[in-house]
């Protein structure tokens, strides 16, 4: 969801973590793990970590979500988030797959390209590809420059429903990391919104054409892809098999 830029207000965020594991194996799946990564001042808590955390619940899927706010959105960065994700993966003991939402989609391509433990398979919604040149589009010169000026910036947390302040160096970090990573000839899979005025579906064609292996599938629905539901989670389920 596009980040909206507000006004300084300091206030504490308590972490949120949530791992859900599921004691029976049904279902007739060879993968048993999977990983979600959510988006951009969002949370563990998101709508979409929830649907898929119900839909598996009781099948053998161990799901794991960690919180990429990292304990203290005013001082996250990519680099931290990407480090959270090794964290998180560490404690997988077995094949995964991997899914990331808007900014986590992004995030996702990243670990692949930077690591060599892959998973099995990768599924991004809407992800958020050359995620600097996004934030410049949504906020502008002026509000990039002032951002850099006053050294931080107020966003609306979307989980937490108030407004937090955002370092500038979350911005300089994000600059330092590939628009579009390569991922080493995994299979992946992305869905996408045709009414999508968030991040635009051509993102997600520049990533194709870095990894032709990719498939793009176009829905008719917004970046929230909140009328997608049942799409996703039966992809996510055909990736588990």
């Amino acid at each position: 969801m596009r980040p909206k830029a507000c006004a300084f207000q300091i206030f504490i965020v308590k972490p949120v973590y949530i791992q859900y594991t599921s004691p029976w194996l049904m279902g007739g799946y060879t993968i048993h793990n999977l990983i979600y990564l959510h988006g951009f001042a969002s949370s563990p808590a998101s709508t979409k970590a929830n649907k898929i955390a119900q839909f598996f619940k009781n099948k053998g899927i161990n799901i794991y979500i960690p919180d990429l706010n990292c304990g203290d959105f005013t001082n996250v960065t990519l680099s931290k988030m990407l480090e959270k994700v090794n964290q998180e993966i560490e404690l997988i003991d077995g094949k995964f797959i991997m899914i990331g939402s808007s900014m986590g989609g992004y995030l996702s391509a990243l670990y692949v390209e930077r690591n060599t433990r892959l998973p099995e398979r990768l599924l991004m919604l809407a992800p958020g590809f050359d995620l600097s040149t996004l934030f410049s589009k949504w906020l502008g010169e002026y509000g990039i420059n002032k951002w850099k000026k006053e050294g931080f910036l107020s966003f609306f947390h979307y989980s937490y429903n108030r407004e937090i302040p955002l370092l500038y160096k979350f911005y300089e970090d994000l600059m330092r990391y590939n628009p579009y990573p390569y991922i080493k000839g995994l299979r992946a899979h992305i869905i996408h919104g045709m009414r999508d005025d968030i991040v635009p579906l051509n993102v997600s064609k520049e990533f194709q054409k870095i990894n032709p292996q990719t498939t793009v599938e176009i829905v008719d629905d917004t970046h929230e892809l909140s009328n997608s539901i049942e799409i996703i989670l039966e992809q996510i389920d055909g990736l588990l098999k």
